[in-house]
C-alpha cells in the first residue's frame, strides 16, 4: 500500500508542476506577443506623426519660397552719382537662414484650424495605410494632437499620435481577462525657429 501512496503523492506533484509550468509559459507567450503589438502600434503611431509634420514642413517650405521670390522681385539700382539714394538692396540669406524667413503669420497658419485638420488627415491615412484603420474592428481610436503643447515662441511645432487597440489575450481567460486594452504612442517635432 505504501507504494501506492507514494505514486499517488508522485502524480499529484507532477500535475501540480505541470500546471505551473503551463501557466508561466502562457504568461510568457502571451507577454511577448502584447509587446510585439505595442511595438508594432508604436511604429504605425511613429510614421503617422511623420506623415502630419510632412506637411507642416511642406507648407513651411511654400511660405519660405513665397517670400523669397518676392523679396527677388524687388528691384535694386544702384544711385547715379549726385542724385537722390535710391532703395537699399539686401542680400538674400544663405540657405541656412531657412527658419528666419518665417515670421509670427507664417507659424499662425501652421497651427490654424485648417492645418490641423490636414495634419490630422494625414496623419489617420497613414495609420490606414500601415493597417491600423479606424474601420478595423479591433482599433478603438487613433488620437492625433497637433500642435502638441503649443507656445507661439516655442522652438519647435509637436505632434503626438496615439494608436489604441483591443487585443485578445490567449490564456487570459484562465486568470478572467479575455480581452483587453494596449495603445502605442509617438511624438515628432519639426523646427519652427
Amino acid at each position: 500500500m505504501r507504494m501506492g501512496n507514494e505514486r499517488a503523492q508522485i502524480v499529484i506533484i507532477v500535475a501540480v508542476v505541470l500546471m505551473i509550468t503551463l501557466l508561466f509559459l502562457a504568461v510568457i507567450i502571451d507577454g511577448a506577443r502584447l509587446m510585439m503589438e505595442k511595438q508594432e502600434l508604436n511604429r504605425v503611431a511613429d510614421a503617422a506623426g511623420k506623415a502630419g509634420l510632412i506637411v507642416v514642413g511642406d507648407q513651411m517650405v511654400t511660405q519660405v519660397v513665397q517670400v523669397q521670390t518676392a523679396t527677388a522681385k524687388v528691384s535694386c539700382t544702384p544711385t547715379p552719382t549726385n542724385s537722390t539714394p535710391g532703395p537699399t538692396c539686401t542680400p538674400t540669406e544663405p540657405g541656412d537662414g531657412f527658419y528666419r524667413w518665417l515670421d509670427d503669420d507664417h507659424r499662425a497658419t501652421l497651427v490654424a484650424p485648417p492645418m490641423q485638420t490636414l495634419v490630422t488627415t494625414h496623419s489617420i491615412g497613414c495609420a490606414e495605410e500601415n493597417g491600423r484603420s479606424l474601420s478595423h474592428p479591433a482599433v478603438i481610436a487613433i488620437d492625433v494632437d497637433y500642435p502638441y503643447q503649443y507656445h507661439p515662441e516655442d522652438q519647435h511645432l509637436q505632434i503626438y499620435v496615439r494608436i489604441k487597440r483591443k487585443v485578445t489575450v490567449m490564456f487570459g481567460s484562465i486568470l478572467g481577462i479575455p480581452e483587453g486594452e494596449l495603445s502605442g504612442d509617438a511624438k515628432q517635432s519639426i523646427p519652427q525657429r
